[in-house]
């Protein structure tokens, strides 16, 4: 296997909504918009040849004609790994940055946000 992306609908954002006076189709609807990249991986031998990218570019696609409105992820910030994802027109969110991924379906705000350890990706092609 030469390189691989696993999206999944985001657990936090479903178990967060549930905490809040949602309906269980506002609910159900979080797994309709909102998406998580969970692992993108490309064999040592392969990297530099844009496999990563090109994984990640037809993930925004897929995810786009799907009509998700966030698509995310999260790296460690200690592999310096904003710069790529900046190159590959995410928007990398510092600690202590959120959005607000509630309001949209519940009128109430559940904020997603960078941890400490980490920054979370919004690609400019799925957010309105």
């Amino acid at each position: 296997m030469t390189g691989a992306l696993l999206g999944v609908p985001f657990a936090t954002v479903v178990s967060g909504l549930s905490r809040l006076p949602a309906s269980r189709q506002q609910i159900l609807m979080s797994m309709l918009t909102y998406a998580k990249i969970k692992a993108v991986a490309v064999h040592e031998d392969a990297r530099g040849r844009g496999i990563g990218a090109a994984l990640l570019k037809w993930c925004v696609q897929v995810y786009g004609q799907l009509d998700y409105t966030l698509l995310f992820g999260e790296f460690d910030t200690g592999r310096d790994l904003g710069p790529y994802y900046t190159r590959q027109g995410f928007n990398v969110l510092r600690p202590g940055q959120a959005v607000d991924v509630g309001t949209l379906l519940t009128g109430v705000p559940l904020h997603l946000g960078a941890g400490t350890g980490s920054d979370v990706l919004l690609p400019v092609a799925c957010t309105r």
